[in-house]
């Protein structure tokens, strides 16, 4: 049964919002690419922005349907929302802050209850100015999860923790989610995200949905194919893990990679590589040692420049390399479309992922 039926549009200049898709009582990912235009989508599911035209309806309530002119307020439609910004309020305390969406003689009750499930026990009285990052988004994730919505929507809430820090409170986040029930989109461009937190992600793009997707599909053999070249964002591979010489390499048919885990893992897996972590290589200058494990030579076969941004596509290793940068980037070495690169990845910055990950913390 779905909880979330949405459908809407919206322009802004020359951008064009055009979204579709419907939630059910899970955890969804929206992932895409800067700009195409996910917090924008959340900022209307919430009714902080108003669509063009369209029809939004949750648990059979209809916030939206703009052929009978119904727009529910931001602040009756139930929702919950954690934004990057957080906005704690910065002259209440921890629990001033949970409490304050709250209603009746249990709400300071309550308010403790969430902070004690969320790992806060003793911290109260806190100021948001006297915790630490990670403690002010468990503040923010006690906050709009104590209501009780409807629905849940965070915007990277977590973009800015270290490694350690955003995998424990994405366990959080997840265990949280279920244990409440509560439908949750969750909009990210970390691949790890997707895996670790969703069990279903909508693709979207230049401002569309391009698909909705379990997230167990994705390791389709053919999925690189079908679902992430339509994306056209980010590198997908599929290969495996093998150990040589004590360090640990992803191996496709046509080339490899040296990757950092932390877990030994061993057998079929995939990669997702960021498109600003391909990084071009001057042929002359001596390469950086944190990249010289991994330099491949391609050709690039088509270039896109985009709002001050350089957007790459390079054939290499028998793949399609998605490579993005700033424009004012890489300008001694000329790049233009049927021009042979050297590029390269630095293990660290290669995401590997397994069909199991869900289940890897």
């Amino acid at each position: 049964m779905n909880c979330l039926e949405a459908s809407f549009s919206k322009d802004l200049g020359s951008f064009s919002l055009r979204i579709s898709f419907e939630l059910g009582e899970e955890i969804a990912a929206l992932f895409g690419p800067s700009g195409a235009g996910k917090s924008l989508t959340l900022k209307i599911l919430a009714g902080l922005d108003r669509p063009k035209e369209g029809r939004i309806v949750l648990n059979g309530r209809v916030l939206y349907d703009s052929a009978s002119s119904v727009f529910v307020k931001a602040c009756q439609r139930r929702i919950g929302l954690v934004f990057q910004e957080l906005a704690l309020f910065p002259h209440m305390t921890a629990l001033e802050n949970v409490a304050y969406g709250l209603k009746g003689p249990n709400k300071w009750k309550i308010a403790r209850q969430w902070l004690d499930r969320v790992k806060l026990e003793g911290l109260y009285d806190r100021m948001p100015n006297q915790l630490s990052g990670g403690q002010r988004q468990r503040v923010a994730l006690a906050r709009a999860l104590a209501p009780k919505p409807d629905l849940l929507l965070l915007d990277e809430p977590f973009s800015a923790l270290d490694g350690p820090m955003r995998r424990a409170l994405r366990r959080e986040l997840k265990k949280l989610s279920l244990e409440s029930q509560t439908p949750t989109i969750y909009v990210t461009h970390d691949i790890e995200d997707v895996c670790s937190l969703a069990s279903r992600v909508f693709l979207i793009r230049d401002g569309k949905t391009l698909a909705s997707i379990d997230v167990d599909k994705l390791w389709d053999p053919h999925a690189q194919e079908s679902i992430w070249h339509s994306l056209g964002w980010g590198t997908l591979i599929h290969g495996k893990i093998e150990e040589d010489g004590g360090s640990l390499y992803f191996k496709w048919d046509k080339g490899r990679l040296k990757v950092s885990c932390s877990r030994h893992l061993i057998g079929e897996a995939s990669v997702f590589i960021h498109p600003n972590h391909v990084k071009l290589l001057y042929p002359d200058v001596p390469v950086d040692p944190e990249l010289e494990a991994n330099v491949i030579e391609g050709k690039i076969i088509e270039k896109i420049e985009i709002n001050g941004s350089v957007r790459l596509y390079i054939k290499g290793s028998g793949i399609e390399w998605h490579a993005e940068y700033p424009g004012d980037s890489y300008l001694m070495l000329e790049i233009k479309e049927g021009q042979n690169v050297l590029f390269s990845i630095a293990p660290s910055k290669i995401s590997l992922l397994t069909p199991c990950f869900n289940s890897v913390s």
